[in-house]
């Protein structure tokens, strides 16, 4: 009788261990899609007109560097549960800041002239981007 407690015990130990685990592919998203790494190029997306779509999340834009073309717009989501910005540092073209970016929320930015532009949060300076305009 002594056994149970100890049998008890090892099952709940591995039932939650084996309940840790999880899908690597999955990202939590209801429609099942992934969040890009940097390594990834950002996915053009029909609601950016053609540009690109970058995410915000690990304290990182993904993809860190976006090539458009000129007259595309970039749409920025928050993927994480903390507060981004997405601010020009240097480049051609006007400045932009996008002020606050709750979680969940969006940023949109047209790029019309050619060119290298950097940008960076500026709540998180080491979380910085790319943007090449051709």
């Amino acid at each position: 009788m002594n056994r149970w407690p100890a049998l008890l015990i090892s099952c709940l130990v591995l039932g939650l261990v084996a309940g840790c685990g999880g899908d690597d592919e999955d990202d939590g998203k209801a429609d099942g899609g992934s969040v890009p790494t940097a390594e990834q190029p950002a996915e053009t997306d029909a609601t950016t007109g053609g540009g690109a779509a970058v995410s915000m999340k690990d304290i990182k834009f993904i993809p860190m560097d976006v090539t458009v073309k000129v007259g595309a717009t970039i749409k920025w989501t928050n993927d994480d549960s903390i507060i981004h910005t997405v601010t020009k540092t240097s480049g051609p073209g006007g400045e932009f800041d996008s002020g606050n970016v709750a979680g969940g929320d969006t940023f949109e930015q047209k790029f019309e002239q050619p060119g290298k532009v950097d940008y960076v949060c500026k709540i998180h300076p080491q979380q910085t981007g790319t943007i090449t305009v051709e």
